[in-house]
């Protein structure tokens, strides 16, 4: 059965507006995203530029103690943002500000799918 060029369409703008495009990128890129954030030190905080590693791009990349978060983008039309997170020594906790809930999803080894909520 041949799916209509339209209904292809529509399929391929469901898939990729809900993120799937996106967390394949990500998935074929977690080897270049651990070369990244293994070379990141403390003081290279870098939210104020876009980055492209591998085959996905992120709006911010930044370390937080031995965490390291590559931001995706914001939740809707809130400004929650979410992404994923390098965390090689244990699984990452809730330990963010009072006013903030952070969120963290298994997805490999050392990779955690995260959001924040205000």
């Amino acid at each position: 059965m041949r799916l209509p060029t339209a209904a292809c369409v529509a399929l391929t703008v469901l898939l990729t507006s809900c993120g799937f495009g996106t967390e394949q990128r990500v998935l074929r890129s977690l080897t270049e995203m651990e070369r990244f954030a293994r070379t990141i030190g403390p003081e290279d905080d870098l939210p104020g530029r876009s980055w492209k590693i591998g085959e996905a791009e992120f709006q911010s990349v930044h370390r937080a103690g031995d965490r390291v978060y590559f931001q995706v983008g914001e939740n809707g039309p809130s400004v929650d943002p979410y992404g994923y997170v390098w965390s090689p020594e244990r699984a990452p906790i809730d330990d963010s500000e009072p006013a903030v809930t952070s969120a963290f999803e298994h997805v490999q080894g050392p990779w955690y799918r995260w959001s924040d909520s205000y």
